[in-house]
């Protein structure tokens, strides 16, 4: 690989991290106000979608590291 692709592999993965730590924020604040209301389904549901989307980050971000 060459240190322009590097670079963008780079680049990407810092994005990809970056999203991963913005969504663990709003999870953790969810999670907060879910222990205030535990009944509260939206809230459940949008912690689980939180989470799905933060693993299929973490998996894009593999498949790129493996694929170089």
């Amino acid at each position: 690989m060459n240190p322009y692709e590097q670079l963008q592999l780079n680049k990407e993965v810092e994005e990809m991290a970056k999203q991963r730590i913005e969504i663990h924020k709003k999870r953790m604040e969810l999670s907060e106000e879910l222990e205030n209301n535990w009944d509260n389904k939206e809230l459940q549901d949008r912690i689980i979608e939180l989470e799905e989307e933060s693993q299929k980050l973490k998996k894009k971000i593999e498949v790129l590291q493996a694929n170089y």
